[in-house]
């Protein structure tokens, strides 16, 4: 139930952002994401998909899914975000984002679920108005605690 109301109050927050702009667009995007889980790297191809509500407030969906067979794989992980951000010059933005995220990981001591609370901070560099360069950094909070670190394009359209 926890877990449904976090959910409810980003989707509630969108929405009603959505009214108060009137400049609103889409945001697409790739990256090779690490996690650390505890010690335990673990690479992933990362997409995301978002709607940017005006200059500072955007919802960003995003899903990963393991490219590595190590001890630890990660069959997939995905999340949904608030996403605040500060224009710092016309090409260059930073971000922080909270929000929910859930994932599936392969150990060898069995497989598991695990989902909690996701926060981290992220930088974008726009080269052209369509595209740009963004890294993240992201904390995982669930019964497993992750650190997720990632290089990517975005495409605005």
């Amino acid at each position: 139930m926890k877990k449904f109301a976090l959910m409810a109050a980003v989707a509630v927050a969108a929405l009603m952002a959505a009214p108060v702009q009137a400049h609103a667009d889409w945001y697409a995007g790739a990256a090779y994401t690490n996690f650390d889980y505890d010690g335990d790297d673990v690479d992933a191809v990362t997409g995301r998909l978002g709607y940017r509500f005006g200059p500072n407030f955007a919802v960003e969906g995003e899903a990963s899914t393991g490219v590595d067979d190590g001890d630890v794989e990660l069959n997939h992980n995905a999340g949904i975000y608030g996403v605040a951000t500060l224009p710092v010059t016309s090409n260059f933005d930073v971000h922080g984002r909270v929000g929910y995220q859930t994932s599936e990981i392969d150990t060898p001591l069995g497989d598991f679920d695990d989902d909690g609370i996701g926060y981290g901070v992220g930088a974008t560099y726009r080269l052209s108005n369509g595209f740009g360069i963004r890294g993240d950094y992201t904390r995982l909070d669930g019964d497993v605690e992750a650190d997720a670190v990632s290089i990517g394009a975005t495409v605005n359209f």
